[in-house]
C-alpha cells in the first residue's frame, strides 16, 4: 500500500501509558524561504539552500550543524564597509550533515545537503494483548479503536520516526481503507517496539531508548562543521572544526 497518498499526522509527544495527545497538520523542519535572497530546492536524494551574501568572502565564513540547526556567520571588512552573514535554519530530520557540500561564487552561497536513506521497519500485530510483553513505567503507549478490523489487516511501519498503521478490511460488516500517521519521540525505541489488536483496540508499545552518556574526552554537543569551495577562486577554504 502506498501511503504517500494520506494525509501526515505529527504526535509532538505522547504521554506514557495510553495517553494520546492532539495531533498537527505535518511540516517540514526546513522552512520554505521565499525571500528572493534565499532559495530552497528538495528532490529524492538531497536538499539545496542558496543565499545572496553580497561582500561576505568565502574565506570568511563559517558553516556548522549543531542538533539539527545549520548556522551561517562571518563578516568582511572593505574600507569602511563591513559586510556580514548571519543565518539560522533548522534543517530535515533525514538530512546528512556528514556529507554536506557548500559553494560560495559572486555573493551566492549554495548547500547541498543529501538525504539519509530511509529506515523501515515493521511491526507485526498480535492477535492478543497477552502474546506482547507488558507495558513498563514511561513506556510510549499507542491506542486507538479500530473496531470490526480483525489483526491480519493490519500494517504498523515505522520510518524515519513517523509511524504508521494502514488498515485494510473487507467483511461482510463493513469494507475499510484507511492510514493513519503519527511523529513519534526522538527517544522512541521502534525496533524494540509490539503491538497487539483485541476485541477492536490496536495497541502499540514503544520502549525508551536509553541515550548513553558522552565518552570520555567527547563533547556532549555533536557539531559538524561544513567545508566551503570558492566557486569563483576555484580554492577551498574549509570551515573549522569544534
Amino acid at each position: 500500500m502506498a501511503f504517500g497518498s494520506f494525509p501526515v499526522d505529527v504526535l509532538t509527544s505522547v504521554t506514557p501509558l495510553d495517553m494520546l495527545l492532539p495531533v498537527e497538520p505535518f511540516e517540514i523542519d526546513f522552512p520554505v524561504l521565499r525571500s528572493s535572497a534565499r532559495h530552497f530546492h528538495e528532490d529524492d536524494k538531497e536538499y539545496t539552500l542558496s543565499l545572496a551574501l553580497p561582500g561576505v568572502s568565502p574565506a570568511d565564513l563559517k558553516l556548522a550543524v549543531e542538533d539539527g540547526m545549520l548556522t551561517i556567520s562571518g563578516a568582511t571588512k572593505k574600507d569602511t564597509q563591513t559586510y556580514r552573514a548571519s543565518h539560522r535554519v533548522r534543517i530535515p530530520s533525514d538530512a546528512d550533515p556528514t556529507l554536506a557540500k557548500a559553494v560560495a561564487e559572486n555573493g551566492i552561497l549554495a548547500i547541498t545537503l543529501p538525504r539519509r536513506p530511509k529506515v523501515t521497519h515493521e511491526i507485526a500485530v498480535a492477535s492478543s494483548n497477552d502474546a506482547v510483553r507488558k507495558a513498563a513505567e514511561g513506556d510510549y503507549v499507542v491506542s486507538l479503536p479500530f473496531p470490526g478490523v480483525r489483526p491480519s489487516d493490519f500494517k504498523v511501519v515505522c520510518e524515519d520516526s513517523v509511524l504508521s498503521i494502514a488498515v485494510e478490511t473487507n467483511t461482510t460488516q463493513q469494507a475499510t481503507k484507511t492510514v493513519k500517521r503519527m511523529r513519534l519521540p526522538a527517544d522512541a525505541d521502534v525496533s524494540a517496539a509490539t503491538a497487539a489488536a483485541e476485541f477492536g483496540i490496536l495497541t502499540v508499545t514503544l520502549p525508551r531508548r536509553t541515550i548513553g552518556a558522552p565518552e570520555e574526552g567527547q563533547n556532549a554537543r555533536s557539531i559538524q562543521a561544513i567545508a566551503i569551495t570558492n566557486g569563483g577562486a576555484g580554492g577551498e577554504s574549509p570551515a573549522s572544526s569544534t
